[in-house]
């Protein structure tokens, strides 16, 4: 029997999970209230991080601050940086919303640097991203999306994509599970995240979050981890969940001689809601495991399946009792 190897092993004893909003706005666009509030705001409804990403445009727009006058994204960054630094359980990002022609909105963050106008052409994004080395996510993803073609290069910045836009529950608020799986069949390594989008003074009013694993509950190990996508979308604030494949973790890639047998790990938890069922996804999103479990709170489920070359993605989703479901990253699989 051959062994295999991953390009992460992990170990879940060792892992943490921050729960946060990775999408939403201020006054400096299309919110409501200061960069400020918003940080408070959020941090009082007990979640672990927030990304601010207002949209690209407005931010080059000057305010004053003290003698001086400084661009709303500079401004922005002194507000997030004071703020940060005074608090030892939650951590503020500044990010931005850009539109990219014709496929859709799209996050920036991870970067010091943003940039105004809209892109038309991947080159262009490309240098940048070269440049700054940014995380980018797909927002609220429109059929569109579909038609970027895969580009490895791109993907090595664009690694995330929001499966659950907008506040939970509400007629706001949409699931994009088949564009997800869709965009996983063309290539693109993506992982699973949920954004509010807030645009009101509510962050963190409502139950859906991105939960990120951790090695330790910092800024440093929170961007890590959401650039080798170890996340998941969640619809219920108090979800745990960790999947493993043959000891690599949601978000990495398995590579296998195409022997040996695909160790399946999940583990779910959820304090105040009870698991209901738990599916297990792949390529052209086919359900390989469908199982119902009476309602528990906790679950340990383990199983093995041969190697598949036409499964080249793996996904869990979970669903609760009230309707509310998480959706993994995928773990993909290679050969050797």
């Amino acid at each position: 029997m051959g062994k295999s190897k991953s390009k992460k092993n992990s170990d879940k004893k060792k892992l943490e999970i921050m729960y946060g909003i990775p999408h939403c706005h201020t006054e400096n666009s299309t919110g409501v209230g200061s960069v400020r509030d918003a940080l408070k705001y959020s941090k009082n409804k007990n979640i672990d991080f927030i990304i601010i990403t207002d949209h690209n445009n407005p931010l080059k727009d000057t305010t004053k601050h003290k003698d001086s006058s400084l661009s709303k994204w500079e401004y922005s960054m002194k507000q997030i940086n004071k703020f940060n630094k005074k608090q030892s359980n939650f951590i503020g990002i500044l990010g931005f919303e850009f539109t990219f022609k014709p496929y859709g909105h799209f996050n920036v963050f991870a970067s010091d640097k943003f940039f105004t106008g809209y892109i038309q052409d991947v080159k262009k994004i490309l240098l940048w991203s070269s440049v700054n080395n940014p995380i980018i996510a797909i927002n609220h993803p429109g059929k569109n999306v579909e038609k970027l073609p895969y580009d490895s290069t791109l993907n090595n910045y664009m690694c995330l994509i929001e499966v659950g836009n907008g506040l939970y529950p509400s007629k706001t608020y949409n699931r994009y599970e088949k564009r997800y799986y869709s965009l996983l069949d063309k290539g693109w390594m993506l992982g699973a995240i949920n954004g509010q989008d807030n645009h009101k003074m509510n962050f963190g009013d409502s139950e859906n979050l991105t939960a990120v694993l951790v090695h330790k509950k910092d800024k440093r190990n929170l961007l890590e981890s959401l650039r080798k996508r170890h996340t998941y979308s969640t619809e219920s604030k108090s979800l745990k969940v960790h999947f493993y494949i043959n000891k690599s973790l949601m978000g990495d890639i398995l590579y296998c001689n195409g022997e040996e047998p695909l160790n399946f790990s999940i583990y779910a938890e959820d304090e105040y809601n009870k698991i209901v069922k738990i599916q297990v996804i792949t390529s052209k999103g086919s359900k390989i495991k469908d199982i119902d479990f009476p309602p528990q709170k906790q679950i340990k489920y383990f199983f093995s399946i041969p190697f598949n070359e036409d499964e080249k993605w793996y996904v869990i989703k979970i669903i609760l009792n009230n309707g509310a479901t998480a959706l993994t990253s995928p773990i993909f699989i290679n050969i050797k």
